[in-house]
């Protein structure tokens, strides 16, 4: 069952790509906070226990994230039906409130160093910090929420450059920020926390306004389709599963971490996964979209045309970070973010190099995605995502058991479960056509 089906209008490769690129940008902004982020406390004082602390509170406020990440998929998906977006907006208030609520209350100390020691296996030395970093980023998920429902309102009108625009307000917020924070010497904890909460809740008010300027907010124009969820259980239907995939996802990420804490290179290990991972994902991220303009354009273009355009995206990308992989060039972009730490250095370039076809795979995946998402098959989305974090988790801790080095150990176990999910996603897709 398809969620719309608006007129076929001729749409070329190149038209994706025009649209697509703002939207990109967005992303790839998103992304460049970490590096950022990562530069900032590599220069401050206790460079590699404030790295991995920062990694691990980042983990778990996104994991309380994940379940309203799908927001921003929803609202494109959605907004041809008032109802459909009256109902998603409550939807979107009452889950971020809640997440907020719970991830806040993880943060008090008192609870944290039980979760931490017990359940974690955190060491002792990280608790407090990580605990500071929670409390700051307690209304993270709200924030995230609130923007990603007018962020898809604003891609299903065609409005990408604003969407890129709010992005920019937040990295230059974030960036303020890290600067203030690295000149006054601040903890690098508290630094990286409020310069996390502080560039998201610019971005919102950012793309919020954008919204109501531009007209994304007012009632569609066009018919309404007659199969879009319009209350708030036929919403939760349609979004649970969504939801749950993005629990699993970033849930296992946050296990895996807690893996590599039990590595015998554990300090190291976790901050050299973080800030090696922060910076494949500048890249990998700008591939993400893909996923909207499948939706978007889905009953316009083509399947093959779609992915065909998801390959060039995702080639594109998987080889800029091959080359910083491989040349001088990506030596010095490294050294420039992690300052004089040759132990981190060398653990981080492994995990590049490991890492070169997780563009093209993010690309892959986004794009099946999108296709299932358009049939309203969100379950099929879901059982893909549980393959595929099993075997994250799986690989991972045989490899820890090993001996291997734990951020190398972490990279070879997620190419494998990202190319076992985008399998289950094609098979997916192979069993419908038929």
């Amino acid at each position: 069952m398809k969620l719309q089906e608006p007129q076929s209008q001729p749409v070329s490769l190149g038209t994706l790509w025009r649209e697509f690129l703002p939207l990109s940008l967005s992303d790839v902004t998103m992304a460049c906070g970490d590096p950022m982020m990562t530069t900032t406390l590599a220069h401050l004082p206790d460079a590699q226990n404030n790295l991995a602390a920062v990694g691990i509170a980042k983990s778990l406020a996104i994991f309380f994230e994940s379940p309203i990440i799908m927001i921003l998929h929803a609202a494109n998906a959605l907004a041809g039906s008032q109802d459909s977006r009256k109902a998603l907006w409550r939807f979107t208030l009452f889950v971020g409130g809640g997440l907020t609520f719970l991830l806040s209350l993880l943060g008090i100390p008192m609870i944290f160093n039980f979760v931490g020691v017990s359940l974690l296996g955190i060491p002792s030395t990280m608790l407090a910090t990580v605990s500071q970093v929670l409390l700051l980023m307690g209304g993270w998920p709200f924030a995230i929420a609130w923007r990603r429902y007018f962020q898809g309102l604003l891609i299903y009108h065609g409005q990408s450059r604003a969407v890129a625009k709010a992005s920019i307000f937040r990295l230059f917020t974030l960036a303020v920020v890290l600067i203030a924070g690295f000149s006054l010497q601040i903890s690098g904890g508290i630094v990286a926390g409020f310069a996390l909460i502080s560039g998201v809740i610019v971005e919102a008010i950012a793309v919020t306004i954008f919204a109501r300027r531009r007209g994304a907010t007012l009632p569609p124009q066009t018919v309404e389709p007659l199969n879009l969820p319009r209350n708030l259980a036929q919403v939760w239907k349609f979004y649970l599963p969504l939801a749950n995939s993005m629990m699993v996802v970033w849930g296992g990420r946050a296990i895996l971490i807690s893996i590599l804490a039990r590595a015998e290179d554990a300090t190291i290990a976790i901050a050299a996964w973080s800030a090696a991972w922060g910076l494949v994902l500048v890249i990998a991220n700008s591939t993400r979209m893909v996923q909207q303009m499948v939706i978007k354009y889905r009953h316009q273009v083509s399947d093959k045309q779609l992915l065909t355009f998801a390959i060039s995206v995702g080639t594109a990308c998987s080889s800029l970070l091959l080359l910083m992989s491989l040349t001088p060039i990506g030596d010095r972009i490294v050294q420039s973010f992690i300052g004089n730490d040759l132990t981190l250095a060398k653990s981080i370039k492994p995990v590049l190099l490991i890492c070169t076809t997780v563009p093209l795979f993010v690309a892959l995946q986004n794009a099946t995605q999108g296709f299932l998402v358009s049939e309203n098959r969100t379950g099929h989305v879901n059982l893909s995502t549980w393959l595929g974090t099993g075997t994250l988790l799986i690989i991972a801790t045989l490899a820890i058991n090993k001996g291997m080095n734990g951020a190398t150990a972490a990279a070879i176990a997620m190419i494998t479960s990202m190319l076992v999910e985008i399998i289950c996603l094609l098979w997916k897709r192979a069993v419908k056509s038929q």
